[in-house]
């Protein structure tokens, strides 16, 4: 066993005699509550006039535009709430203004988060983390000429709807090159197979394990049969329908991807969570610089309405969070976070979460 020195235990014992000073001191001052302030985001919409029709209309749609980008979820647009908000989007705005860009004339509204955090919150609905992985989607068709991978001229119209939908709903839809690579490992009837070991192995050179496949049967009759398969590493679910618009064959695809994607990728931003409170415990806080390091770092993560430390015992500061409904929540919130690992749940609490920080 190590044993120190006269300087390195007044070190040592300095260190946290910092942390529990200054403990102190925010608690004497204000609690030292603090709210993590979502920042605004601007939105431009090309437009015919600068009329008040199309003032409400432009409002509109940049309201709807970033809710959707925020949440995911096309539900929440049917919501009574989200409904009334939408009819009167212009109250909703920061500021808007209007840009002359090579003589197109351009709607550009300014909108605070946390008026979209509320609508979403008023609703009960999901808000996106910053984790969320792309997706990768495969395509094969079957058509008069046999089946071939879905990456011609013909599939272009599909792939540029689907990747406009995904992108205003806050994930990254990407397709493979169907190069010479991808043909070694795959053919197109091992993709209509569903054969995963290939298609799996396939995917590897993308970085990516959120996988859309699509199999299209294109009928004489102009309508199309297609059947879509979501997989990820926890889980598999596919959908088939039958269409005659490209809308209609891609609208499950999108439906059965981003639920999945929300479920795992996607926190619950509440009316009832906004209250419940979760109790932290950050390990390894040694210094005023972590301390100062950590409460900035917690309060940087969207949806939480405070941050109130409450003990330090040693190198464990404890936090009261709310905002939080859980400690898997939490989790997710906290995966851009790297200097925050997490343990597990906390043992010692009954809705408590157990850290470390990693000290520099």
């Amino acid at each position: 066993m190590k044993t120190l020195n006269r300087r390195e235990v007044c070190s040592l014992g300095s260190r946290q005699l910092s942390v529990t000073v200054l403990l102190a001191l925010s608690f004497m001052a204000t609690s030292f509550t603090a709210t993590a302030q979502p920042a605004d985001v601007v939105v431009r919409i090309e437009v015919a006039d600068r009329s008040e029709a199309t003032i409400a209309m432009a409002a509109r749609d940049a309201l709807e535009r970033t809710l959707m980008l925020r949440s995911g979820d096309r539900d929440l647009l049917a919501h009574p709430t989200i409904s009334a908000t939408l009819d009167d989007a212009q109250s909703q705005l920061s500021l808007y203004q209007f840009e002359q860009i090579e003589g197109r004339t351009r709607f550009v509204a300014q909108i605070d988060l946390a008026v979209i955090d509320n609508l979403i919150r008023e609703a009960d609905g999901t808000m996106w983390t910053a984790s969320r992985p792309p997706v990768l989607m495969w395509l094969v068709v079957d058509d008069i000429g046999g089946r071939r991978f879905g990456n011609t001229d013909n599939e272009q119209p599909l792939w540029a709807a689907m990747s406009e939908m995904f992108d205003s709903l806050g994930v990254d839809l990407r397709r493979p090159l169907y190069d010479l690579s991808d043909t070694l490992l795959l053919s197109p009837q091992t993709l209509w197979d569903a054969e995963l070991g290939p298609i799996l192995e396939a995917s590897e050179r993308y970085g990516m394990t959120h996988l859309l496949i699509g199999k299209l049967i294109r009928l004489s009759s102009g309508r199309t049969i297609a059947e879509w398969l979501y997989r990820d590493t926890t889980i598999e679910q596919s959908v088939a329908v039958q269409a005659a618009s490209e809308e209609a064959v891609m609208e499950p695809a999108i439906t059965l991807a981003m639920t999945e994607m929300r479920r795992q990728y996607a926190v619950a931003l509440t009316q009832q969570s906004a209250q419940e409170v979760l109790r932290v415990r950050i390990r390894n806080v040694v210094s005023r610089d972590d301390y100062r390091a950590v409460t900035e770092a917690m309060n940087s993560l969207p949806t939480l309405e405070r941050v109130r430390p409450v003990a330090v015992e040693g190198d464990t500061l404890t936090l009261e969070l709310t905002g939080a409904s859980d400690a898997e929540t939490l989790s997710r919130l906290m995966a851009p976070l790297d200097r925050l690992t997490w343990i597990q749940d906390d043992p010692d609490i009954e809705k408590g979460a157990l850290l470390r920080w990693e000290s520099r």
